[in-house]
């Protein structure tokens, strides 16, 4: 049950929560691209090497071209889905990589709260890369969208869930998406 905090109003929120607060005042440029944009993985999980022993990471995914932001007053002369309507000229000249790397927590690091950020001075690790080729016609998108389900819970070996209680509410509730997406046919 929800119940009302001060006088009900947003900055009554904002004055009792300072998660939120903090969110809220942080700067956030917009990008150039989602190909010039960093992404940060919000919930911690758990690596977990072949003898047993436990990692608890957070994923980053950084461009291979770097963060690039605007200006807002180059922001003002583009429209609003000015992401969306440059990634496929993007692509037809090059590929659009990012590490995904992954912040790796240290002994009291908080685990079961995605609004308690880890120090900087955290190590980062590479693991991999991720590459972009092409984005899916209109009709193939609509075809998946109803099949792919964004599990937050990891279903690889090697690779659990951590303690946070949000990843279980986002598979029920990604879950429940998906069912209604395939029943809107």
């Amino acid at each position: 049950m929800l119940r009302a905090i001060g006088d009900g109003s947003i900055g009554s929120f904002l004055e009792t929560t300072p998660s939120a607060a903090a969110f809220v005042q942080a700067p956030k440029p917009s990008p150039v691209s989602f190909a010039t944009e960093k992404y940060f993985g919000v919930n911690a999980f758990t690596l977990v090497s072949a003898e047993g022993e436990k990692t608890s990471i957070r994923y980053r995914i950084a461009p291979e071209a770097g963060v690039q932001t605007l200006s807002s007053e180059a922001l003002k002369s583009k429209s609003p889905t000015y992401l969306f309507d440059e990634l496929p000229s993007r692509l037809l000249t090059d590929s659009i990589v990012f590490k995904l790397l992954a912040q790796v927590a240290q002994a009291g690091d908080p685990t079961d709260d995605a609004t308690q950020h880890w120090p900087e001075d955290r190590e980062v690790v590479e693991l991999g890369t991720v590459k972009i080729e092409q984005v899916l016609d209109e009709e193939e998108s609509r075809r998946l969208e109803k099949y792919v389900i964004f599990d937050p819970i990891p279903r690889v070996e090697g690779v659990e869930a951590s303690d946070d209680p949000l990843l279980d509410v986002r598979a029920a509730l990604y879950l429940i998406s998906g069912k209604g997406r395939r029943a809107a046919e």
